[in-house]
């Protein structure tokens, strides 16, 4: 995941919470708890975290927006699903050096070059010489010799 920022006042709020919550604990071994108690502090908890939710979510539609503007302007059909590729991450290395070939569902394609735009045009390919209009969300790569097996989902 990128970087997220918190505020001096969020930090603060979820530092107190966290003590909150060490009381609560100490509670615990000498009495009942009420829900409530309890329910306060996730609301503390979620206060805290309200700001650094939101520039994850922002960090992610951005992502998103990338991957689908990519795959626009590569004609792709495949959807881009590993999340942990980064803002114009397509431009980079993959880690997969020495595999020539991508396969699924018995169909092989070969990998023309080492970047992860060039495994994505490969798992496009792939996925469409298998006929399979279900399961075109990439997922995943794993290594098996010299080739790499593609993981879908639907």
């Amino acid at each position: 995941m990128d970087a997220v920022t918190l505020s001096g006042r969020d930090f603060s709020t979820i530092h107190n919470t966290l003590c909150d919550l060490r009381g609560v604990v100490q509670k615990m071994t000498h009495s009942m708890v009420k829900v409530e108690e309890v329910q306060r502090i996730v609301e503390q908890f979620e206060s805290g975290l309200r700001d650094a939710y939101a520039q994850d979510n922002s960090a992610f539609d951005s992502k998103m927006d990338y991957y689908r503007q990519f795959q626009h302007n590569n004609g792709l059909r495949a959807i881009w699903s590993i999340y942990e590729l980064p803002l114009h991450g397509f431009l980079q290395d993959h880690p997969y050096r020495g595999a020539l070939t991508l396969s699924y569902q018995g169909y092989a394609v070969p990998i023309l070059g080492q970047t992860w735009a060039d495994l994505y045009r490969a798992a496009d390919d792939v996925i469409r010489r298998s006929g399979d209009g279900h399961h075109i969300f990439i997922e995943g790569f794993m290594f098996a010799g010299d080739e790499l097996r593609l993981t879908t989902g639907s």
